[in-house]
């Protein structure tokens, strides 16, 4: 798990939690959002991930989750973040369709794998503007 600071000119930009699982996706997507002035925290396994949710001391803004990850659904760790901190929002993303998983969170927006930066920060505005 990592943490990545933003500039000081930055920090009233959100913080979003990244629970990706492939390396160099979640490498990728960090670099995204941090070059767009979030601050990233990121988890690549479920027990990361619960680590991550019962230790960060700061409101998450966002959890910006894979769908399936490996021994936690994104469904689940939604459950644990929304837990811990009521007001997250929720970005799921994944390479299968919306209607193939089938996530059913009125107040959840998806991203289809693969998607452009431009895709990504696109969808996280329209998400944290809810």
């Amino acid at each position: 798990m990592s943490t990545v600071r933003v500039p000081a000119e930055s920090t009233k930009a959100a913080k979003i939690l990244l629970a990706e699982d492939e390396e160099l996706l979640r490498e990728l997507e960090t670099t995204i959002l941090t070059q767009a002035g979030y601050e990233v925290v990121t988890a690549s396994t479920a027990e990361e991930l619960r680590t991550l949710v019962s230790e960060c001391k700061d409101p998450i803004d966002l959890l910006l989750t894979d769908v399936m990850m490996p021994g936690v659904s994104g469904q689940e760790l939604v459950h644990l973040a929304r837990m811990r901190w009521p007001g997250v929002r929720v970005l799921y993303m994944s390479g299968y369709s919306n209607e193939e998983i089938r996530i059913s969170e009125a107040d959840a927006e998806f991203l289809q794998k693969p998607f452009t930066p431009s895709e990504l920060m696109a969808k996280i505005q329209n998400t944290l503007a809810k």
